[in-house]
């Protein structure tokens, strides 16, 4: 077993003896009669949490980190819906860095992706923030693409556009036509 993985199996085991132990018709999705043995029962599992608290740490110090006002965690597809949504992504130990807000996210753990169906709010360290269409986010590339209108703003310049493509890790972004002003009493730096 991958390392990186570990940490998703101990959370689906811890979460599917908690569905069982404290299993009500609400928590856990039934399994059709026409299904044969545990495993599918186990591929279709279906386990309802709120609030949920999720963070997948790397080996090279990179995390993720998804909190919900409540979620759907899916064993057999490996991924989680949740709504009232932060992800929050960063590196090294401190838990800070880049924030995504948004109504809704699916989260698909085999795909390393992020999907913002109606889009969300972005925040960076620094001061930087965006208002974005619906928008998927790659975690392996750590890119947040949003084919669609986006508005960002920093220390002293806001941008608005589309197609946005914003690579997280290097603090680069791109995006078509885009309109920008800029305020020099804003920009940080020395003064007179």
């Amino acid at each position: 077993m991958n390392l990186r993985l570990l940490p998703w199996a101990v959370f689906a085991a811890v979460v599917a003896g908690l569905a069982f132990l404290s299993a009500t018709p609400v928590d856990v999705a039934k399994v059709p009669s026409a299904a044969s043995g545990a495993e599918t029962a186990a591929l279709d599992l279906e386990v309802r949490l709120k609030p949920v608290d999720m963070q997948e740490f790397h080996d090279d110090g990179d995390w993720n980190r998804l909190e919900a006002k409540e979620a759907v965690y899916s064993y057999g597809r490996k991924t989680v819906e949740g709504t009232g949504v932060s992800v929050s992504l960063g590196t090294g130990k401190r838990l800070d860095g880049s924030v995504i807000r948004a109504a809704r996210a699916f989260w698909d753990f085999d795909g390393k992706s992020i999907e913002l169906p109606e889009g969300g709010r972005a925040d960076r360290n620094g001061g930087w923030t965006g208002e974005l269409a619906p928008a998927r986010l790659d975690l392996d590339t750590r890119t947040l693409r949003v084919p669609g209108a986006v508005s960002l703003s920093g220390p002293g310049f806001s941008v608005v556009g589309g197609n946005l493509v914003w690579r997280w890790q290097d603090g680069k972004i791109t995006m078509d036509s885009p309109v920008s002003r800029i305020t020099p009493a804003s920009l940080p730096g020395k003064r007179g």
